[in-house]
C-alpha cells in the first residue's frame, strides 16, 4: 500500500512538471497540488495508523509471550507436583500391600486363637460334665508326696541345689545334691531309693 502511495505521488509530480512545461492554466496546477496534498495527508495518516497497529501488535505479542511464560512455569510446577504425587502414591501402594499382608497374617492368627479358645471351652465343658474326675489340689499333692517320700524340702536354697531332710523312722538323713553335677535320672534314682517299699 505504501509503494502504491509513493507511485501516485510520483505520478502527480510528473503531471506537475508536465503542466509547467506545457504552460497550462493555474487551475490545473492548483487541482494537482490539492490532489498531491490530500495524497500526502492520506500517506501520513496511513503511516500513523500502521505505526499504531504495529505498536498494538507488539503489545499483544509481549502480553502473549508473558502469558506463555506464565503458563509454561505453571506447567513445569504442575509436572513437578504430579511426579511427587506419583512417588507418594507408589510408597502408599507399597505400604498398603505390606499392611494387607500383615492384616491377612493377623486374621489367620486370630482365627487360630479362636479355634484354640473354642477347643479349650469344649475341654472345660467336658471336665465340668465329668463329675467323676476329681483334680487334687496342690496342697493335697504336696502332703501326699511328703507322706510317701518322707522328705521335707528346703525351698530357700540355691535353685541349682537339691536340699532337704529325709525322715526314715527315728533317723533323719540330710539330702544335698548339686543338679549341675548329677543328671536328672541319677537324682531321681537316688531319691526313689530313699522311699521305703514297706507299707
Amino acid at each position: 500500500m505504501l509503494s502504491e502511495d509513493l507511485q501516485v505521488s510520483e505520478d502527480i509530480s510528473k503531471e506537475i512538471v508536465q503542466v509547467l512545461c506545457t504552460g497550462e492554466s493555474n487551475k490545473l496546477l492548483e487541482k494537482t497540488l490539492d490532489k498531491q496534498e490530500k495524497m500526502l495527508d492520506l500517506l501520513l495518516e496511513t503511516e500513523a495508523t500502521a505505526s499504531h497497529i504495529i505498536q498494538d501488535f507488539l503489545a499483544v505479542e509481549k502480553s502473549v509471550a508473558e502469558k506463555l511464560i506464565g503458563v509454561e512455569a505453571k506447567k513445569q510446577s504442575g509436572l513437578s507436583k504430579l511426579h511427587e504425587i506419583e512417588r507418594e502414591l507408589k510408597e502408599v501402594s507399597a505400604e498398603n500391600t505390606n499392611l494387607e499382608a500383615e492384616l491377612k497374617f493377623l486374621m489367620k492368627e486370630l482365627e487360630e486363637l479362636r479355634e484354640m479358645e473354642d477347643e479349650m471351652e469344649r475341654m472345660q465343658k467336658e471336665v465340668d460334665e465329668d463329675t467323676t474326675t476329681t483334680i487334687p489340689s496342690a496342697v493335697y499333692l504336696a502332703q501326699l508326696y511328703h507322706k510317701v517320700t518322707r522328705i521335707q524340702w528346703d525351698y530357700d536354697c540355691d535353685p541349682t541345689l537339691i536340699r532337704g531332710i529325709h525322715y526314715n523312722g527315728d533317723l533323719a538323713q540330710p539330702i544335698e545334691m548339686d543338679s549341675k553335677q548329677h543328671s536328672g535320672s541319677s537324682v531321681c534314682d537316688y531319691l526313689w531309693s530313699l522311699v521305703s517299699t514297706e507299707w
